[in-house]
């Protein structure tokens, strides 16, 4: 439990102990209300009663955008080509800069602007008692100066501690209140406590002990009355409430979210930081020139960066929300897709995810059992709860006709916490009066996490009043057993998760037997099982996981949950949750089933293995170029690739990877888990990257006898080529693997413009002699072919490739 939580809880603890007029006195307040005066100077004094989270502004946005180290690499780059006045390569670097932050900006805003419709329709006032400014506060009875006060509607953000609310069934509770009266009031707090059955409020004075939310004399901001009515005096707004002390921990918690992206842009930047003042000392002690050799040192820092990487991970990140938004999940944040992709544990709640979050009648001792079951439920005049509604849905329409035309209502003993039974006195066509009893019972199916009800009956007098103690003496007709029913889907949506190497660990609030019936029965253990789990233990299970080396994904959709979800790797909710939940969600279920998650994963899965094509093809390739420029640097006595020739390359190679997004992805690639590995990266490169230097060499021998720009233009084109290529040999771990059309179109596209750029005479290239293509040829499918005897090796020793 946070410490703005303890603090919520401690002073409930001590309000629970007062009686009424002296909790009266101690908020200075009135039972027949307050004043309007004393509401606008206590509204003034507490603020609003809200709890939800705002929308970040665009500039809070912008900067977060901006925040990566990629990209401030990337916007110093971009500042040192303007200062040696490279602006075409400057304006260039800058695009790309501003295209990937545009990108995730607007697709962040449009998901806000989705998640924002999906806003349930709630109270919007409250009844209260009003005061009129003379009339005199009268503490000496509070609950009947309460009944009798004058009442008004006040909107619920405008609600202050010390107004007195009238509730009743169907009403939301707008503030934490204790009680004054209660009629067999009974809430819905799942939303909070996770419990899947109303509770039963009433008032009392002992002092709290144990979870503040098991207190019958409060209720809470979140939940719902589903029977009876009360009136209670509010003592707490906005965030001094227990939901508003979970949701103020949302705001006060900031990790970093990129880390696994922040590795390999670290990984990639050092690479950069070494490598560039190599050239440029290596260069300028050899040729003598320094202004050449720093413009080379610059372009060969351009040339080793991906500079694409911001705008096709966006790219791919974009296309990975919009497949996941045809499955109906809404991503606010487009890095969410990449955590799908790494996603290894998944934390989910019991009731509505794994179940269909109803009780249903499993089994009954007899026909007669059933019958008078259903008399006593159909009945009754109260509000119908779960176990009653399973009753009638239980019996056939037609029978139903049947029971009810041979029954009238007498009387009924309503339901009460103490005996926990609720009786009604009925009367059958021959005038006998019949008294039948549907209540709790020890039984041993309890144990296998059935819930179970028995039925008794017995025949009385007619008389005008019925009393308890007539409830004695009534035999046991039978036994009813209900449960809340796994969804169909459930337990093969948990065989997919698990196939695709995903953990499910359920965290409920619900009790251990019935949550345990309901895991073995889907084909979940029970030692991934934790129940009565409150707020901050479902928070701190989800940091336990993270810290022991999982990605972990939590799917919840109440107050009690938002806690977990900030602390999630994968926040998720769904479209009917409460606010406080969607708005810390970074992932939006408009359907609440895990089939839809499963499909999740593996879009999230394709999405970052086509991002890590992209970031080992352009970086292994560019890292080959930087040492085949430095070998070249000590073996020429002219600079091998001028540097607009480089980045010209480099900027040809990086529009054809703006077709990686929509490739096909190998089925072993999104088998498992993926996470993001700067030292992998840093590996491959070492390994693969220098493999394109030694045909690179090769070729400077067979140029050995050409002029400057002819060698200059001849290693362009093949530079150019060579990684075009080499992208259809890389983007697979298998022997034979076929890229997706737009990949194959993309490549074809720009390496036919490679071809003919030398017949242009654009930047500085000139037209190749004949005898150049043979050597050309015999250089790609010789690299080709070690690329590919490489990668057996290197799958073969690190049981992975991308």
């Amino acid at each position: 439990m946070t410490r703005t939580t303890q603090a919520v809880a401690a002073t409930l603890t001590e309000l629970s102990a007062m009686d009424a007029a002296m909790l009266i006195r101690h908020l200075g307040a009135s039972p027949a209300g307050l004043t309007t005066l004393e509401r606008n100077a206590r509204l003034a004094r507490h603020g609003r009663n809200e709890v939800a989270g705002r929308s970040p502004h665009w500039t809070a946005r912008l900067l977060r955008g901006l925040r990566s180290p990629f990209v401030g690499l990337l916007l110093g780059l971009d500042l040192v080509l303007a200062l040696t006045a490279n602006y075409a390569g400057a304006v260039t670097v800058g695009v790309m800069v501003l295209v990937s932050v545009l990108l995730r900006i607007t697709q962040e805003y449009r998901s806000d602007r989705a998640a924002k419709r999906l806003r349930d329709l709630v109270a919007t006032t409250a009844v209260v008692a009003k005061r009129g400014t003379g009339s005199p506060r009268r503490f000496t009875e509070p609950a009947a100066a309460a009944l009798g006060a004058v009442t008004a509607e006040v909107p619920v953000e405008e609600l202050v501690p010390g107004d007195v609310v009238h509730l009743k069934a169907g009403d939301l509770v707008p503030a934490d209140c204790r009680l004054l009266t209660a009629n067999n009031l009974v809430v819905e707090q799942a939303t909070l406590s996770g419990e899947s059955l109303p509770v039963r409020k009433t008032v009392t004075t002992d002092r709290i002990a144990g979870n503040v939310l098991d207190s019958p004399v409060f209720c809470f901001l979140g939940s719902t009355v589903v029977g009876g009515s009360a009136t209670a005096v509010v003592v707490g707004t906005g965030r001094c409430t227990y939901l508003g002390a979970i949701a103020s921990r949302l705001t006060d918690h900031d990790r970093d979210t990129d880390a696994g992206m922040r590795s390999v842009s670290w990984t990639l930047i050092r690479f950069t930081l070494v490598l560039a003042p190599i050239v440029l000392l290596v260069s300028g002690l050899t040729h003598g020139d320094w202004t050449e050799a720093a413009l080379l040192a610059v372009s060969v820092a351009v040339g080793l960066t991906p500079e694409m990487l911001p705008v096709i991970v966006a790219a791919n990140l974009a296309k990975g929300a919009s497949d996941l938004a045809r499955q109906q999940v809404i991503v606010k944040r487009l890095r969410a897709v990449h955590e799908f992709g790494q996603l290894d544990v998944l934390c989910v709640d019991k009731t509505g995810t794994l179940t269909d979050d109803r009780i249903v009648l499993a089994d009954h001792t007899d026909n007669r059992t059933l019958e008078l079951a259903y008399v006593n439920a159909a009945l009754q005049t109260g509000l119908r709860n779960p176990f009653d509604r399973a009753v009638i849905d239980a019996v056939e329409p037609d029978h139903r006709l049947i029971l009810e035309a041979g029954w009238r209502l007498v009387d009924e003993l309503p339901f009460d916490h103490e005996r926990r039974r609720m009786s009604v006195v009925v009367r059958d066509t021959e005038g006998r009066h019949l008294l039948v009893t549907k209540g709790a019972v020890e039984h041993d199916e309890a144990a296998n996490g059935t819930r179970v009800l028995g039925v008794w009956c017995k025949e009385v007098d007619a008389r005008h009043i019925y009393q308890l103690a007539d409830e004695d003496g009534a035999d046991l007709v039978g036994h009813l057993f209900f449960q809340d029913p796994p969804k169909e889907s459930a337990a093969q949506a948990v065989k997919q998760l698990r196939e695709l190497g995903i953990e499910i660990v359920v965290v409920t609030g619900d009790n251990e037997r019935v949550a345990g019936k309901v895991c073995r029965d889907i084909g979940i253990p029970d030692a991934t099982v934790h129940a009565r789990a409150t707020p901050a233990r479902k928070a701190e299970i989800v940091r336990e996981l993270r810290e022991a080396g999982h990605t972990v994904g939590f799917l919840g959709d109440g107050v009690n949950d938002a806690a977990a979800l900030r602390e999630a790797d994968l926040a998720i909710s769904v479209g009917g949750a409460l606010p406080v939940a969607r708005d810390t969600a970074e992932v939006i279920l408009l359907r609440k089933d895990l089939t839809v998650l499963a499909g999740g994963v593996l879009a999230g899965r394709r999405t970052f293995a086509n991002t890590m094509k992209y970031v080992k093809l352009t970086a292994s390739s560019n890292f080959g170029n930087v040492l085949s420029v430095l070998a070249a640097a000590v073996l020429l006595p002219f600079l091998p690739m001028l540097p607009v020739q480089l980045l010209v390359q480099n900027l040809m190679y990086d529009i054809a990877q703006l077709a990686i997004p929509w490739d096909g992805v190998d089925r072993e690639q999104v088998s498992s888990p993926r996470k993001w590995a700067g030292g992998d990266l840093a590996r491959f490169m070492l390994l693969v990257g220098p493999l394109s230097s030694v045909f690179d060499l090769a070729l400077f021998a067979a140029m050995g006898h050409f002029d400057p720009a002819t060698f200059q233009t001849g290693w362009f084109v093949e530079g150019l080529l060579s990684q075009l290529l080499i992208v259809h040999v890389i983007r697979t771990q298998r022997l034979r693997s076929r890229a997706s059309l737009p990949v194959l179109a993309a490549t074809a596209v720009v390496a036919a413009i490679g071809l003919a750029l030398p017949f242009t005479g654009l930047f500085g290239l000139v037209a190749l002699p004949t005898g150049y293509f043979p050597w050309l040829a015999a250089v790609l499918v010789g690299y080709c072919a070690l690329v590919q005897a490489v990668k057996s090796r290197y799958v073969r020793k690190f049981a992975t490739w991308l």
